[in-house]
């Protein structure tokens, strides 16, 4: 079955307000959709997250990969993986590039799907069709008092979940303490409480000062205690902490993942098929983590994330942003949003990743 046409769009969804972790504030959300149509009509989508590079990606798709797509088998993927990455190494090799190429990887493999009338999961071989979740919320908020943090993750709670994760590094120590404290003491000691830094403290003994602070409040884990590139210092951070070092949604392809392995620079890894190097690379990454018995809990896209969860052991949560919290909204662009129960998600049963987009907010939201 062939390629016969290929698409890029960018749209970007605004935020009704204004979020920050501990590096930037977000006042929207942009996304690059990657649509394949096949000579037999049948569609597949791919998407990822922009960071204000969406249009940067559609030129990327437009120049360099639909070239090579267009004609080409559905079924070649690693042929097309491997062409993909060789051909644009010198237009990034990570970052917009890496995503741009995630992005048609995911829409293969919603297309193989469709061919075969199953979901992913079924193609791949599941291990667990209910997935445990964690909510992500906590993000630092202009006004928002300790009272209002606390009242938030108490709302996860009462849904049903059973980890909620809040942001540190943007404030001082003494006063992410506080937050958490506060956090801790309302949710009581049967919450596990997971902390993302979004790489803000700026070197190993800073962030391992900071957490000497948190630990008394038994946090799950500290996700990117300091920016993704200096796997130095996460490894002398992983060393010195009884807190599980969680990092990897920055991380591209294979072989990122092996170093940090290498390297001892984390403890559970975190991968995102939208940034790795779409399905076929996320893959590589968590069979990897499983030979060494290292836990997967894939970053954010819990659309895609499911599927891909459901088929390994060492699967370990999903992340999930509850849509009232104002951060993730990609759900407004679908018309069948994927939600948990009680804290805990099952993926969808439709061929291939199951996603059906409302193309009235496709248009409302394009920007490119």
């Amino acid at each position: 079955m062939k390629i016969q046409t290929v698409e890029a769009t960018a749209i970007s969804i605004p935020l009704e307000a204004a979020v920050s972790d501990a590096v930037r504030r977000i006042t929207h959300r942009d996304h690059l959709l990657v649509r394949l149509r096949t000579n037999e009509g049948l569609e597949g989508w791919g998407f990822t997250l922009g960071y204000d590079a969406s249009c940067a990606m559609v030129a990327l798709i437009h120049s360099i990969f639909r070239p090579m797509l267009e004609g080409a088998n559905l079924f070649d993927s690693e042929r097309l993986w491997s062409e993909m990455y060789r051909q644009s190494l010198q237009a990034g090799r990570r970052g917009a590039a890496l995503r741009a190429l995630s992005a048609i990887d995911i829409a293969l493999w919603d297309l193989r799907g469709k061919v075969a009338g199953l979901p992913v999961m079924r193609l791949l071989g599941v291990h667990s069709e209910r997935l445990r979740c964690y909510a992500t919320g906590g993000y630092y908020r202009e006004g928002q008092t300790t009272e209002e943090l606390v009242r938030e993750m108490e709302s996860y709670v009462e849904q049903g979940f059973t980890a909620v994760k809040l942001k540190v590094g943007r404030a001082e120590p003494r006063e992410d303490a506080a937050r958490l404290r506060a956090v801790r003491r309302a949710l009581g000691e049967d919450v596990e409480i997971l902390l993302d830094a979004n790489g803000g403290w700026p070197d190993a003994p800073t962030a391992i000062a900071a957490m000497r602070r948190l630990e008394e409040y038994r946090p799950y884990w500290i996700e990117e205690p300091v920016r993704a590139d200096n796997l130095s210092a996460m490894a002398r951070i992983a060393e010195a902490l009884e807190v599980p070092v969680a990092t990897g949604e920055l991380e591209s392809t294979r072989w990122a993942f092996a170093e940090l392995v290498e390297r001892r620079a984390a403890d559970i890894l975190q991968p995102d098929a939208t940034v790795v190097g779409g399905v076929s690379e996320w893959l590589k990454v968590a069979h990897m983590a499983a030979a060494f018995d290292i836990p997967v809990a894939p970053h954010y896209n819990w659309d895609i994330h499911t599927q891909l969860l459901a088929t390994v052991p060492n699967g370990l949560f999903i992340e999930y942003f509850v849509r009232e919290a104002g951060v993730k909204v990609f759900d407004d662009v679908l018309a069948n949003p994927l939600h948990p129960d009680h804290g805990w998600i099952r993926p969808r049963q439709e061929p291939g990743f199951g996603l059906v987009f409302r193309e009235d907010k496709l248009r409302e939201y394009r920007i490119g």
